[in-house]
């Protein structure tokens, strides 16, 4: 499985990626060297982690991406219900 991050202070059990290891990541399912479905299951693994903290003392704009990235794999009908402009506006800061 996918595995990024830095273990913040007070932290060690769990590694919290920073935004620009998630924009890697949305990056990886762009180009096709990750599957949406793998994104997903990461993303929500590690949220399912740092919801056990105390957020607060998370970056905003990291857990925004990771919760976005952790909804890569959601359909509506037999599409995506997030296409491929939708991540781009996530990597550029407008989702």
């Amino acid at each position: 499985m996918i595995r990024m991050g830095r273990q913040s202070e007070g932290m060690a059990e769990v590694a919290v990626p920073t935004r620009e290891e998630i924009v890697a990541l949305l990056l990886a399912v762009l180009d096709g060297t990750t599957s949406r479905t793998a994104a997903a299951e990461w993303a929500s693994e590690v949220q399912a982690e740092i919801e056990e903290l105390d957020t607060d003392a998370i970056d905003p704009e990291m857990w925004h991406l990771l919760r976005l990235a952790a909804s890569l794999d959601v359909k509506s009908g037999e599409a995506y219900l997030h296409d491929e402009a939708t991540i781009r506006d996530w990597i550029e800061g407008r989702g």
